[in-house]
């Protein structure tokens, strides 16, 4: 019974997302989490009908020891799975037992009352509706392995190729249809339908990193940057490694080619470190874990002074995020049986719940607008620390190009930012500008520009910004642009110049509570998945090589003021 009794705990919590509560690393839940999980969310699934028949029963108000939530469980696997309740008979099933005849009668009421004949109708049509709003399957071919022809070849010969999105998307066409869509936009990424029976996660291809689950607009950065075989990269904002590993792909060509990855936060870069091992980038890839990107100094690091181009995914609001939204508990059922009182109890019932209504109506209202100021100040801080970053990469030395994304829809984030930094002291005085539509060598063709009342008005600027519509667009929503910088500049920038025009840096949001776009998005992937998973936990300490791990540089992060200081007073014994 430990199961309901998790699951329900779990259903009245409030406090993060449905994944955080079942997966996270200090639960102490006794049940297998993947189970838990897929309890809740059918349950959820049909909370509407199930709520129906409990009301129709009476249940809860019989049941006066039987919280809502698990009624809800219970009820569901006593009418919708061939098991029932998957539990030995104990006090809390003999409370559902009691009224299994009334539960089921209701259940074939309210399926009737919808149209369907029988539960397997039901479902049938509930998996057909999820189908037809599913976004598309993608995987990104790990190029340091191997090629999307071999991969084709070899595990998907019997699979016809479509010309377009539109066509493997098109409604009405069978689960059996073997079909792929091969990107035009992105190389080596393929898309499969949604109904596609494939679990890739059990792929081979996954379990020997050929192949990585990446939804298409997060590969739109690392393709925008374009970094040369040969360059010298940072991905200043790495966790999970999507991104950085797609780097690597981009350049493994070449022995001389690095990626230098940043992530400030010790459990993301071992997600981190994970992702470049599966991938086999470690020869690439160089992780910092633990290093802030904004501490750096790159004019005193060596190994920063070469660094040509930088992809910067920082925090951001993830409203582009569809498909992975938390199913919402719906409040307790009213009792729909009349009590004595006949047809004025069933007025004053009515009555009730108009009432009920009517205030929850207004209490939603006034929840949205609180919700609604809280998420313009909190847009304008993340807006204040993403140009932050932006300006700091804009005086690495040798930079040439920095790609800027974001899971967000809001221009707030998106366009604004990059009228923001355009308009900074470092991006003058350096030669910073956007890159345009016309030097964007692959997304160039890409159809979905910026919105030109958020640029000023400026029309290229516009068109040198890059977005996704979610769902519309085949997967997330997204928004990436890139500057460029073509002669020397201001080599002579000091760095500390940028530290006190980015005064903002350190009102970042993330420093006080995750992410809550960027790391849903990706962090609790199962491997290298853009679909929320928990990360996965049965690799074992022996299963993992040593890391090319670089802690950060002593000295070389410090404010040198801060440092003079400190000597200072170690001089005169103050404290």
């Amino acid at each position: 019974m430990s199961l309901y009794l998790e699951a329900a705990n779990i259903l009245s919590q409030k406090e993060g997302s449905l994944k955080s509560r079942i997966y996270s690393p200090k639960s102490t839940l006794k049940s297998p989490p993947a189970k838990l999980y897929a309890l809740i969310v059918e349950t959820l699934k049909h909370q509407e009908l199930l709520n129906e028949v409990i009301g129709a029963a009476g249940l809860l108000q019989h049941e006066k020891k039987l919280s809502h939530p698990l009624a809800l469980l219970l009820t569901h696997d006593l009418l919708f799975t061939s098991r029932g309740i998957a539990t030995s008979d104990g006090p809390l099933k003999q409370q559902i037992n009691r009224h299994q005849t009334r539960l089921k009668a209701e259940f074939k009421r309210a399926l009737i009352k919808r149209g369907y004949g029988s539960k397997d109708s039901l479902l049938t049509a509930t998996t057909a509706a999820e189908d037809a709003i599913a976004l598309p399957r993608w995987i990104r071919i790990n190029a340091i392995q191997t090629t999307a022809d071999k991969v084709l070849k070899s595990h998907f010969s019997d699979y016809k190729p479509v010309t377009s999105l539109s066509e493997l998307t098109a409604p009405g066409r069978s689960p059996k249809e073997k079909i792929y869509y091969r990107c035009e936009y992105v190389p080596d990424l393929l898309a499969f339908p949604a109904s596609a029976k494939i679990d890739f996660t059990k792929h081979k291809l996954y379990a020997d990193g050929d192949i990585i689950i990446q939804d298409r607009s997060s590969c739109f950065p690392a393709v925008l940057l374009l970094p040369p075989p040969g360059a010298k990269v940072i991905d200043g904002t790495a966790a999970p490694g999507n991104k950085t590993t797609h780097l690597a792909a981009l350049v493994s060509s070449s022995k001389q080619s690095s990626v230098l990855a940043f992530e400030k936060d010790p459990k993301r870069a071992e997600t981190l470190k994970k992702m470049v091992h599966k991938a086999r980038a470690e020869k690439i890839v160089t992780i910092r874990a633990g290093a802030d990107f904004l501490e750096t100094r790159p004019k005193r690091e060596v190994e920063l002074r070469d660094v040509t181009h930088i992809l910067l995914d920082p925090s951001c609001s993830g409203s582009g995020i569809v498909g992975r939204e938390d199913p919402t508990l719906l409040p307790p059922p009213a009792a729909i049986t009349a009590v004595a009182g006949g047809r004025n109890a069933k007025k004053n019932l009515k009555r009730k719940r108009e009432q009920a209504a009517a205030k929850g109506t207004a209490d939603a209202a006034s929840e949205n607008n609180t919700v609604d100021a809280k998420d313009k100040d909190r847009l304008a801080a993340l807006a204040a620390f993403q140009a932050s970053i932006v300006q700091h990469a804009m005086a690495f030395p040798a930079a040439r190009r920095i790609s800027y994304s974001t899971c967000s829809i809001h221009a707030e984030e998106n366009e604004n930012v990059v009228m923001a930094i355009l308009a900074s002291k470092v991006a003058k005085k350096r030669g910073w500008r956007v890159l345009k539509r016309e030097e964007q060598e692959i997304l160039g063709k890409w159809p979905r520009r910026g919105l030109v009342e958020h640029c000023g008005g400026d029309k290229d600027v516009a068109e040198a910004c890059v977005r996704c519509n979610p769902g519309e667009d085949g997967g997330i929503g997204f928004f990436v642009a890139a500057f460029a910088r073509d002669g020397e500049g201001d080599d002579d920038y000091e760095e500390e110049e940028v530290v006190g025009e980015v005064k903002c840096r350190k009102e970042n949001p993330d420093d006080e509570q995750e992410d809550e776009g960027k790391w849903d998005e990706e962090e609790e992937w199962k491997g290298f998945s853009d679909d929320e998973a928990a990360a996965d936990e049965k690799e074992t300490k022996e299963d993992e090589p040593a890391r090319k791990i670089q802690p950060p540089v002593k000295g070389a992060t410090q404010n040198p003021k801060k440092k003079q200081k400190r000597r200072k007073r170690a001089k005169t014994g103050g404290n």
